[in-house]
Order: structure tokens, then sequence, then C-alpha cells
């Protein structure tokens, strides 16, 4: 997420402040967030055709749509190799969303990788 951020422009301390990671655990933990509601009924084995189907009409998963594009922009304008290594959550959710890869798949795959020290200050 401070990568991201800091390829976009923002400051470092805006991503580690509440609106950033405070937003994204009140996303991730929240019972009433319909990302997490969605993440939850996939994590179940619904696709997510089946879910936004089931979803209102003015009920929207914003994390969904966001993180296709963001990976989407990602491999559009950021030069680099094995990207998805330097975003392994985000490019893993959006093969779950895109149904290219299951939960499980997903969550061994992140679980497996090495253990490293990362480079919060890397420009991309």
């Amino acid at each position: 997420m401070r990568r991201l951020g800091i390829y976009l422009g923002a400051r470092p301390s805006t991503i580690s402040g509440l609106s950033g990671v405070g937003d994204t655990f009140g996303t991730c933990f929240g019972p009433l967030s319909r990302n997490r509601q969605f993440g939850y009924r996939l994590g179940k084995g619904e696709t997510a055709e089946e879910i936004r189907a089931s979803m209102g009409k003015s009920e929207v998963a914003e994390g969904v749509d966001t993180s296709i594009a963001l990976v989407k922009m990602i491999k559009e304008n950021c030069k680099g190799y094995r990207l998805d290594l330097k975003y392994p959550i985000l490019f893993g959710m959006a093969e779950i969303i895109e149904g290219r890869m299951k939960p499980m798949e997903g969550m061994q795959k992140i679980m497996n990788f090495p253990v490293r020290m990362e480079n919060y200050d890397e420009r991309f």
C-alpha cells in the first residue's frame, strides 16, 4: 500500500495514518463493511458474479473494482520485473475476484512467500 501510495504522490505519513491504514483496518475488520462481506463470501466459495447479483442496487463493495483497476494501472504504468511479487495481496485478490484463482490457492501462495526484508522507500 505504501509503495503504491508513494508512486502516486502520497506522503508516507498519509498511508500510515487514519486515512490509509486506519481506513483499511475498518474495511477489513468492520462487520458492516461491504468489502469485508464480499471477501467473506468469496472465501465461502461464491463467485464475484453471484455476490454482485445478490447485492442491492445501492450496495457497492468499492474495493472489488478498485483492486482490479489498480492491478491494471500498475501493469500499464510500472516498469519492473515480477510486479506480482511487489504487490502479492493486491494481485492475488484480483485473480480471485476474476475467478482465475481459488481463495485457498491464494492463501497458500501468500503463505509460501519467502521471508524477506521489505524496502518501503522503493520508488516502484
